[in-house]
């Protein structure tokens, strides 16, 4: 698999054991990643930095989903927002699905950075 130019990327997250496993796979991959577990935290860092994509883990809890997507939307309008472990998305616009392993995210992030035509709710 060809790597994407370097990338920052916002992983939202529900709990730390969640964000240790995936920040790893990111970060050995060649991601810059900065990690969020509240609505504060992804406001402050949508506010100080531009993300290419922001992941969010299916632990994250469906009303939560819809107000961190949208902070992503005020802050960054454009941003992909990819969601794991789902198959179909909670989030509107500009989203993305794909399974919570450390291939298919790993996969489905390199196939947004590079721009290939995928359908939206479709890794």
């Amino acid at each position: 698999m060809s790597q994407a130019p370097s990338a920052t990327l916002l992983l939202v997250v529900a709990t730390e054991t969640a964000m240790r496993l995936r920040l790893d796979w990111l970060e050995k991959a060649g991601y810059r990643v900065s990690p969020a577990c509240s609505l504060k935290d992804v406001e402050q860092a949508c506010h100080n930095h531009a993300f290419d994509i922001v992941l969010v883990a299916d632990g994250v809890e469906p009303k939560m989903k819809k107000a961190i997507a949208f902070a992503v939307r005020h802050y960054l309008p454009n941003a992909p927002i990819l969601q794991m472990g789902r198959t179909r998305p909670d989030i509107d616009g500009n989203s993305f699905v794909t399974v919570d392993s450390r291939e298919g995210v790993l996969r489905s992030v390199l196939k947004i950075l590079r721009h290939d035509p995928i359908r939206p709710a479709a890794l």
